[in-house]
């Protein structure tokens, strides 16, 4: 694991740092270029409420080189708790710049996990916009156990990869990045979720203005509401009421209120 580079910020117990996209991006090229290791998650509500749920894959965040901030109402709630972040690092954006870079560096991406159609769809994209980019899809059986893995890891080392792109859904992902990337003797472990669907043109991403006001979740809602229903209605919505008594105890903690209501 790298030395930390950014300012760490605590959000209802799940870590975030404070990188901007721009430096996210420096930081895996770095990485590549250096043969160095770099886990990078890109993290959401749904990541603080998993943490909350399940103390283990908190310490497991803990332990990533680089959470970011992969949705507009993280980057309010670090504002609104006085510890801002340095704006939204898009997971799906980054899985572009992660093939500009393979480009650039000549060292191959290997991409794990999702279907293998849409991830292989994906790897197509990514090929016409960046045709120097050695991009591979490693088949991937489920579920991915550890005598699964071994093979997967095997392929992706015979590739000399240098990132590796990672579609099991959170926390498997993470969990399968910590446990698997030096074996797989790449440098970078990105944990990307759903971006080879929006990638690959067979789910539609969300407009601009619903991205950039928040409401990204929204539309993938309305896109797979059997999928996510529950994700996101009863899971997640929690965050708001758990943020503003969060909000509320700073406040009272500052003004000595509880002190004197006692």
């Amino acid at each position: 694991m790298t030395m930390r580079q950014f300012k760490r910020v605590d959000i209802l117990g799940c870590p975030f740092d404070a990188a901007s996209y721009d430096e996210t991006v420096g930081a895996i090229r770095n990485s590549v270029l250096t043969s160095s290791r770099l886990q990078v998650v890109p993290g959401s509500i749904d990541f603080v409420m998993k943490t909350r749920r399940d103390p283990v894959f908190a310490r497991e965040l803990r332990r990533a080189d680089l959470v970011i901030a992969d949705g507009v109402p993280i980057v309010w709630a670090a504002s609104m708790l006085k510890d801002p972040l340095r704006g939204r690092v898009s997971g799906t954006d980054l899985v572009w710049s992660c093939a500009q870079i393979t480009e650039e560096t000549g060292r191959p991406m290997a991409l794990v996990g999702g279907e293998e159609r849409i991830t292989g769809l994906a790897a197509v994209r990514m090929r016409e916009r960046h045709p120097g980019a050695q991009i591979h899809v490693i088949p991937t059986p489920f579920p991915l156990g550890e005598k699964e893995s071994i093979e997967v890891v095997d392929n992706i080392r015979a590739l000399n990869a240098g990132i590796v792109l990672v579609a099991l859904g959170a926390p498997r992902q993470e969990r399968w990045i910590q446990a698997n990337l030096e074996k797989c003797g790449a440098s970078v472990g990105i944990g990307i979720g759903s971006a080879f669907d929006i990638i690959s043109g067979d789910k539609p991403r969300a407009p601009r203005f619903m991205r950039d006001n928040g409401f990204e979740w929204l539309h993938r809602l309305l896109l797979e509401p059997g999928r996510l229903g529950r994700r996101y209605i009863i899971e997640d919505s929690p965050f708001i009421y758990q943020l503003a008594v969060e909000l509320l105890k700073r406040k009272f903690t500052m003004k000595g209120g509880l002190h004197e209501e006692i």
